[in-house]
């Protein structure tokens, strides 16, 4: 029987403003692969689930294949759509799941004025309103206090001590490992980052 694959072509609408009037500004630093094959920096100008633009130096031309690498985002292909002044504008290719939740991501960094990159990095750090919860490590459970929050890993005070390197589980599953030792415990960095609708003072681990 034949399996059908997930449409990943870009979505082409008539109207190419309609497209744009869904981005939302933002500044996320990145590069592209052009079609001569060499490698150019830039930075987003807006994005949202069909099309990213960018500011650069390169000029390219409509219909010109690019791979785009946004930091924390990750790769983008696609066709130019819209070129300008010291940028263009990129239709990328991306299942219908993937643009659903690059839509909820950038909801969620619209809705917090976080759309210049500084959360999604990793590096924001919040202090929990449920700051109890405890790590798992062979098999055995124990109760800590989270000091502080980031998308990457996290502060935990407790009284046992744990090597750098142990791998644990913490809360309801977060996988992490313990990188640096602390005067009240150790901090430990996730084997994800965190989800973005997720990260708020209101996230339970």
């Amino acid at each position: 029987m034949a399996v059908r694959r997930p449409h990943t072509r870009p979505k082409v609408r008539s109207n190419r403003q309609e497209i744009d009037a869904t981005a939302l500004p933002a500044r996320f630093d990145g590069r592209f692969l052009a079609p001569d094959g060499r490698e150019y920096p830039c930075r987003t100008i807006d994005m949202s689930a069909d099309v990213i633009a960018v500011r650069s130096d390169y000029v390219s031309r409509i219909g010109v294949r690019i791979v785009l690498y946004l930091e924390e985002w990750g790769r983008f292909e696609g066709a130019v759509i819209r070129s300008f002044d010291r940028g263009f504008t990129v239709a990328f290719e991306a299942t219908d799941s993937k643009r659903a939740h690059m839509a909820m991501q950038l909801a969620w960094l619209s809705r917090h004025r976080l759309l210049d990159g500084s959360a999604i990095r990793g590096h924001q750090r919040i202090v929990p309103n449920h700051p109890f919860t405890t790590f798992t490590l062979a098999d055995v459970t124990l109760p800590c206090e989270i000091i502080d929050l980031s998308r990457r890993g996290a502060a935990l005070k407790t009284g046992v001590k744990v090597q750098n390197g142990v791998k644990l589980t913490l809360g309801k599953g977060t996988r992490a490992e313990v990188v640096r030792q602390t005067e009240d415990g150790f901090a430990v960095q996730f084997q994800r980052l965190l989800p973005l609708e997720q990260f708020d003072e209101d996230i339970e681990l």
